[in-house]
């Protein structure tokens, strides 16, 4: 331990000096059809007065909302490969950093007592294919998760006030930490009720200020058609590579003829959306009653860290646009489930869990062949091991199993 903390410093620096060269490569090479180039595009165009969204794109265009606009005006400044090396070296390098450091004090507040390295450790190793996903491929999902983890670390320390403008921040860059607002109004409240909505007024204010009135309202209408509308009423991303329970279900319902694989279910499309909504429905009611029930009849304000574990696989299991590189929050459940596991002296499930992570980690057909990956990649393994996940989260909290881990102390 103390050889890891002596020269952790000193191996952080080493890699940090890497990543400016690796990331300055990737910024050289960045492809004008990707999807930071839509980024970088917008930022300009928010700087320039002119149309943020187009709806009914094809690769659905940009489709965060107009505060996201403004973050990346902030790189669109530069020239487009300059601004893809900085974009790259410090948000997708410099907030996995980040996250990984905010998930630690975040476990640290909640189990001061226990010794984190493994689960730590376990947690960053296993989520490095979805990092590197995010980072490769130049995605914007740091911002959200590193505002999300600040967000549950200051509600841990009470600082509610501060928690929800980082919740905020998070739902007005890219939508889902809404659902951590939404508990959080739950856990706290009524009274918390006029704060939570008060925080989300400068997310609105300052884009349509800077944009002027009659095009920030623009902005927003422009947004509703690119993104909310068309998810809304249960559009799905097809795609072999798309990942969560709806896309699982739309591909097993309609195969994958350039792959070979040939429908299961012979659903009607209506049929399907119902049976989608249903289950998104019967979920987010579920998890709305448990933290109804504690709130109310246990009378507790906080979380757990299996509510938060939870919460975060809810927004990559149900909604109908779900990618490997959403899955950067990946280090949060494992770093929860790892330590419980590891405490509880579950070897059997930390092993199957362990190998599940690593399958869900090798997912390249440069290291399993091309046959093992179209599998993984049709059946949605990595949602697989993330309804995995959720089972654990649920059931290693029930009551008969605190009883167990406190008979194995």
């Amino acid at each position: 331990m103390q050889f890891s903390k002596r020269y952790l410093p000193i191996l952080l620096i080493i890699i940090s000096i890497a990543f400016v060269f690796i990331s300055y490569q990737r910024g050289m090479k960045a492809d004008v059809a990707g999807d930071y180039y839509i980024y970088w595009q917008t930022g300009k165009h928010f700087l320039s007065g002119e149309k943020l969204y187009t709806p009914g794109l094809v690769d659905g265009g940009f489709t965060y909302p107009p505060f996201a606009a403004l973050f990346f005006s902030l790189f669109s400044i530069f020239p487009f490969h300059i601004s893809a090396f900085v974009f790259t070296y410090l948000v997708n390098y410099g907030l996995w950093m980040a996250s990984i450091y905010l998930t630690k004090k975040i476990f640290e507040q909640y189990y001061p007592q226990s010794n984190l390295t493994w689960p730590l450790v376990l947690s960053t190793l296993f989520s490095i294919g979805f990092y590197w996903h995010n980072y490769i491929w130049m995605n914007a999902n740091l911002p959200v998760l590193c505002l999300t983890l600040l967000g549950i670390g200051h509600y841990q320390q009470k600082k509610f006030s501060l928690s929800y403008v980082f919740f905020m921040a998070g739902t007005f860059f890219k939508i889902t930490p809404v659902l951590f607002l939404f508990f959080a109004a739950i856990k706290r409240g009524p009274k918390d009720w006029p704060k939570i909505i008060l925080t989300a007024l400068p997310f609105i204010i300052i884009p349509a200020l800077l944009r002027g009135w009659p095009t920030g309202l623009n902005d927003w209408q422009g947004y509703y058609a690119a993104f909310v509308a068309p998810f809304s009423k249960g559009q799905i991303d097809e795609n072999i590579i798309s990942l969560g329970i709806p896309a699982l279900l739309e591909k097993l319902d309609t195969g994958n003829a350039a792959v070979g694989f040939s429908p299961i279910l012979h659903l009607s499309l209506a049929t399907l959306k119902t049976i989608i909504l249903y289950f998104q429905v019967l979920v987010m009611g579920a998890l709305t009653a448990k933290f109804v029930y504690d709130r109310y009849v246990k009378k507790e304000e906080a979380f757990s860290a299996a509510d938060y574990s939870l919460i975060f696989l809810a927004t990559l299991l149900l909604p109908g646009r779900v990618w490997a590189h959403h899955h950067v929050c990946a280090i949060f459940i494992y770093t929860y489930v790892f330590r419980t596991l590891l405490h509880e002296k579950r070897t059997a499930l930390l092993i199957i869990t362990c190998i599940l992570c690593i399958l869900a980690d090798v997912i390249s057909k440069a290291i399993i062949g091309q046959t093992l990956t179209d599998i993984f990649k049709f059946y949605s393994f990595i949602t697989v091991v993330m309804i995995w996940m959720f089972i654990l989260c649920i059931t290693l909290n029930l009551p008969v199993n605190r009883k167990y881990a406190l008979s194995t102390n």
